[in-house]
């Protein structure tokens, strides 16, 4: 009977260790395309006119990608990036949750999303003023923004986290792939 218990908890440890080592390398897949999408958006572009001709360079007008956490806790994709106001003195941060069994899909149109089931995506948007005030909204949404909108011909990470959710056990499909 000890036999069999032993057997069955070194099994069940080998399991969630594989579960957990699948759903690092989705968190891993993330944290190396926001370090690619930070470095695309300090880039100098060249340019170019309609006749193919030089005509100076050209920095992307995008600030870098200020991320406070991104991770899978408790198999919940968690990111919270941190964003300053235009026209008042303060910052918010923006912080998206949905469980990984909510997500059906990745897509990418103006940037890369994971679909989720109706409502399964938790934002809170926590608004911080220069003047001691703050603001916190929540809500529920169905798009799960990566922000990540610089990079381009980049289709195989759709199918490498497709790849990445299978292995940790859950099913999301490509869905459209638009640059």
């Amino acid at each position: 009977m000890k036999k069999s218990k032993f057997i069955l908890i070194l099994l069940a440890t080998f399991l969630a260790n594989s579960i957990s080592a699948q759903t690092n390398t989705i968190t891993q897949l993330l944290q190396k395309t926001l370090q690619q999408e930070n470095e695309a958006r300090q880039m100098v572009h060249k340019e170019v006119d309609s006749l193919g001709n030089e005509i100076g360079l050209l920095q992307m007008a995008i600030d870098t990608l200020e991320v406070i956490e991104l991770t899978i806790k408790n198999d919940t994709l968690v990111y919270t990036t941190k964003n300053y106001f235009t026209n008042v003195n303060g910052y918010y941060l923006y912080k998206q949750e949905v469980a990984l069994k909510d997500i059906t899909a990745v897509t990418k149109d103006i940037g890369i999303f994971f679909e989720s089931a109706p409502e399964k995506v938790f934002v809170t948007q926590s608004e911080y003023f220069d003047d001691g005030n703050y603001k916190i909204t929540t809500g529920e949404l169905d798009l799960f923004r990566t922000h990540f909108t610089t990079l381009r011909e980049n289709e195989y990470l759709a199918d490498e986290l497709v790849k990445a959710f299978k292995k940790a056990g859950y099913t999301i499909e490509k869905g459209y792939w638009y640059d």
